[in-house]
């Protein structure tokens, strides 16, 4: 098993009347993982399969999991959009920048997947979970 610990870090001196800085960070035990992959992604619309990347795969592991996604994209506006594909409407769950990143908590009961609004968009992700 792994120690792996998770850390962010929010700063501003006048997004508020007041200097903001906030600093969390939290420690969890892995047990598993499905290692840090690199992908293209293909496709720019939900439901084409063909070309979305698969980012976590309902009951790969039991909960909690945590999942790590960034875009490698430097252009801002080239955003990568992940949704829940086992629901009945797939949502979307999160738009993230080209240069932005995630750190999620997740149950183990849902796929993501990911399409992106440029072909060829690489996406870095990994999944780890506290139990296998």
């Amino acid at each position: 098993m792994a120690t792996v610990t998770k850390k962010i870090t929010i700063t501003s001196t006048d997004l508020l009347s007041q200097s903001l800085n906030l600093s969390v960070s939290k420690s969890v035990t892995a047990s598993a993982t499905t290692g840090l992959a690199r992908q293209a992604i293909t496709s720019t619309a939900k439901g084409t399969a063909s070309g979305q990347v698969t980012l976590y795969t309902s009951g790969e592991f039991t909960s909690p999991n945590y999942l790590f996604i960034k875009n490698t994209d430097t252009t801002e506006t080239d955003y990568i959009s992940v949704y829940a594909d086992t629901s009945s409407d797939d949502p979307d769950l999160l738009y993230i920048p080209g240069g932005g990143f995630a750190i999620l908590p997740l149950t183990g009961g849902v796929t993501l997947k990911a399409y992106a609004t440029t072909t060829g968009t690489i996406v870095e992700f990994m999944v780890f979970g506290t139990e296998a």
